[in-house]
């Protein structure tokens, strides 16, 4: 005589929120993961461009232009910006 999978674990599953937690602790993990190797790239990049644009002049360059003219507009939109300082209270 089978007994169908219901009729054998039917019952054994009585609290949701155990896997489901369990899940999402696992997805943040691999998701933090993920954002480590990726701003970790992203900052090895920045510093190959430095030292690329500290060690060589004009067309001995190894970076591409777009990539100067990117960071170049990014410097221009961060000095635009305007600093509060505070006045200390005076």
């Amino acid at each position: 005589n089978k007994l169908t999978f219901k009729q054998n674990y039917g019952n054994e599953l009585n609290f949701v929120m155990v896997p489901t937690l369990l899940i999402a602790v696992t997805a943040y993990a691999a998701s933090e993961m993920f954002n480590e190797v990726f701003g970790m790239s992203i900052s090895t990049i920045l510093q190959c461009f430095v030292a690329d644009e500290e060690m060589f002049e004009g067309d001995e360059r190894f970076a591409p232009s777009s990539l100067a003219g990117t960071i170049d507009s990014t410097q221009q939109g961060t000095k635009k910006k305007k600093k509060v300082v505070p006045d200390g209270g005076n």
